[in-house]
């Protein structure tokens, strides 16, 4: 069964979630602060879902391990497509 959350507030808790999931990060040559930097561009890429957040940021995570770059940009970011629930949050906004 599937249940809609609403969007999460850019808030406090929000940069928070952020900040951890960059420190979870792996990447050999990827900048901290990077994500941190980008906290509004994300919620607003990802209507604020916790779920997209994660899945926007594994999916950069793995393309930058496989391109080689081991590093999370902007540029990066902004070529990975978002999930369903974050298009539709985006459609809603606009």
């Amino acid at each position: 069964m599937m249940v809609k959350t609403g969007q999460f507030p850019f808030q406090e808790e929000w940069k928070r979630l952020v900040a951890t999931l960059e420190s979870s990060l792996r990447l050999h040559r990827h900048e901290p602060g990077t994500l941190t930097g980008l906290d509004r561009c994300l919620h607003q890429r990802t209507g604020g879902s916790i779920g997209s957040l994660s899945h926007l940021v594994r999916a950069a995570a793995l393309t930058a391990i496989i391109e080689g770059g081991e590093r999370i940009t902007k540029d990066l970011l902004d070529h990975i497509p978002v999930d369903h629930a974050a298009e539709q949050d985006a459609q809603v906004s606009a």
